[in-house]
């Protein structure tokens, strides 16, 4: 899913993303009631997000930032486990693993009993019923609408039997997805049901785990329609008290959330105090404080003062407060080792600009296209940037996933102001005269964004390309490069839907053109061949040989500017425990404080 790289450099959300970028910040209190005994303190995570979210109906978003948001109010079928490496797929709803049956095309999914939906007016007497069969299917139905959902529909276009015909209807006129037949999806009973692949896919499970599939209740959908989005109701380990956009949202724990803390993890994970909790019903955290910061200054000071519990860091602190050792990791410097805990992980997410296919200048050649990837600097974006933090990519996957430039051998330019200004002459543009102002769209409008635009303005100048930039928030950035309006655009990046690196290659297959995530609308029968050959396979010699042909049409066309893959770095003050870092799952749900150290100010 997209994610706004800069707007996010420790963390892609609070909620990525999918690109691309999945808490929480401010001061609260809970004052006392007089005369009412006080059952124990409760415990307030405080995490400023960076960018405002989009929707909170899980149909209509797509981007990590709002994913993470979406996942604290809503549960999925299948979720990836916290502590374990590689990520692996474990139930949540589901009260274990999908069956799949002889044909190898029909899995039965049998849910937990007693799942309760949020406690919500659009309910008899406000009380939150039981998650059934029903809500799922119904679920599965509405996010196939043509009219709702143009964000997501990749991860199940042409894998349910009948869901493309049903989507194909929704396009036509409106359509009840409560009754609505869809033959590849069966009610067996109020807590069963099957559904019927159109192929053996060993994708599709994954589809289950992202955030556009969670369950909603048909009593939600018909009270606030439109207004979903900004009035959640599902069955996640959080309910949202107050969701203002570019405000404050405040989560408050759900008292009868299903989950319990992880009994095993990676090795050493119980050495590092990641197992203490093991066991215990979530979340472990009352409530979530999540203001808008959207600028790095404002957001360390409240750090530093102890009023945010975690934090990215920006480049202009990493220099006063991070110093890298002999072997390569980062360490706190002695000034604030003592107070403040570090974490650095290589991240699955890439970074990628994209060139408007459509854009009759820059869609109709070539040339220019690849001088543009020349004139990209992304190592130095890496060190003068992001302070080393990253690693430049020579394909689109990360690189601790199978099919990344270390199984194909990809390869990709760097660079080079003198090949870019051979491409501009072959282009028709001898050192960039006659070209006309590139427009160069930023998704934010931050100082840490203006610098990296003022970064590679400088850059593209030396072969005489002039940008001109249009800078807005996240989401009007989405909607203008979804409509086409654009030239070039840094909307950040994509982060990993699910660990596979056919998640990565389908941002250019030519039947996700926006508004799905084929944002630079390219279009290319041997990349589509290649892709559509690839998807299905196991890993292995044959389909790393397929993935670098994509690599070598990428480079070759240059629709996208690869760039790098970000390392998810960041501090956490010392009274916050069970943290891992997890680019696939919300961290929140499985965080605890411990309360006497926070007093101690420890």
């Amino acid at each position: 899913m997209s994610f706004n790289s800069h707007a996010h450099l420790e963390r892609l959300s609070p909620g990525l993303t999918r690109r691309e970028a999945l808490a929480v910040a401010g001061a609260f209190s809970l004052l006392p009631l007089p005369g009412v005994a006080q059952a124990q303190e409760q415990k307030v995570l405080h995490y400023g997000r960076l960018s405002p979210f989009d929707s909170l109906d899980p149909i209509r978003q797509f981007d990590v930032q709002t994913s993470e948001l979406v996942l604290l109010t809503h549960s999925t079928l299948l979720a990836y486990s916290y502590l374990d490496r590689p990520y692996r797929l474990e139930p949540d709803l589901l009260e274990r693993m999908p069956e799949l049956g002889a044909d190898k095309l029909t899995l039965t999914c049998r849910l937990r009993k007693g799942i309760r939906f949020h406690d919500n007016a659009c309910f008899p007497g406000g009380k939150g019923r039981e998650l059934v069969a029903d809500d799922v299917l119904f679920s599965i139905r509405r996010y196939a609408d043509a009219k709702l959902n143009n964000k997501s529909w990749f991860a199940m276009e042409g894998a349910v039997v009948g869901l493309d015909a049903h989507r194909a209807a929704t396009a036509k006129g409106a359509v009840d997805h409560r009754t609505a037949a869809v033959e590849g999806l069966k009610r067996i009973d109020s807590h069963t049901f099957s559904i019927k692949l159109t192929r053996e896919n060993p994708l599709f499970l994954f589809s289950l785990a992202i955030s556009s599939t969670a369950p909603v209740a048909h009593e939600a959908v018909a009270m606030y329609g439109d207004q979903l989005g900004v009035n959640p109701v599902g069955t996640g380990p959080y309910t949202i008290q107050k969701a203002e956009r570019k405000g404050v949202l405040r989560f408050e724990k759900h008292p009868a959330f299903h989950g319990t803390y992880p009994t095993k993890g990676a090795p050493g994970d119980a050495e590092k105090g990641l197992l203490k909790s093991a066991g215990r019903k979530l979340p472990l955290i009352d409530v979530l404080e999540m203001p808008l910061i959207e600028e790095p200054q404002p957001g360390m000071l409240k750090f530093l003062k102890g009023e945010l519990d975690w934090r990215g860091v920006d480049r202009a602190n990493f220099t006063k407060m991070v110093r890298r050792k002999p072997d390569g990791a980062f360490e706190l410097t002695p000034e604030f080792a003592d107070k403040f805990e570090i974490y650095s992980v290589l991240g699955v997410a890439v970074t990628y600009i994209n060139l408007n296919m459509k854009d009759p200048l820059i869609g109709g050649n070539k040339a220019l296209r690849q001088a543009l990837q020349h004139l990209t600097d992304t190592q130095g974006e890496i060190d003068v940037l992001n302070n080393g933090r990253g690693q430049k990519l020579k394909s689109l996957v990360p690189l601790e996933f199978s099919g990344s430039e270390r199984d194909t051998g990809a390869t990709y330019p760097g660079y080079d102001v003198a090949k870019a200004k051979a491409l501009l002459a072959q282009a028709g543009y001898p050192d960039g005269k006659g070209l006309p102002v590139l427009v160069y769209r930023v998704g934010g409008a931050t100082s840490t964004q203006r610098t990296a635009f003022d970064f590679a303005k400088a850059r593209f100048a030396a072969a005489g390309v002039q940008l001109r930039a249009e800078f807005s928030d996240y989401p009007t950035a989405v909607k203008a490069v979804e409509s086409g309006n654009f030239q070039i655009a840094d909307l950040g990046g994509w982060v990993a839907d699910y660990p596979d690196a056919e998640n990565f290659y389908q941002l250019l297959y030519s039947k996700n053109v926006a508004p799905g995530p084929n944002h630079s609308a390219f279009s290319n029968a041997a990349y589509d061949r290649a892709y559509e050959a690839s998807r299905y396979m196991v890993n292995g010699p044959q389909r790393y040989a397929l993935f670098r042909t994509m690599n070598d049409i990428i480079r070759d066309e240059a629709p996208i500017i690869v760039g790098y893959n970000a390392v998810r770095f960041g501090v956490r003050q010392k009274w916050l425990t069970n943290f891992k870092r997890n680019e696939l799952v919300p961290e929140y749900k499985y965080l605890d404080i411990d309360m006497t150290a926070k007093k101690k100010g420890i």
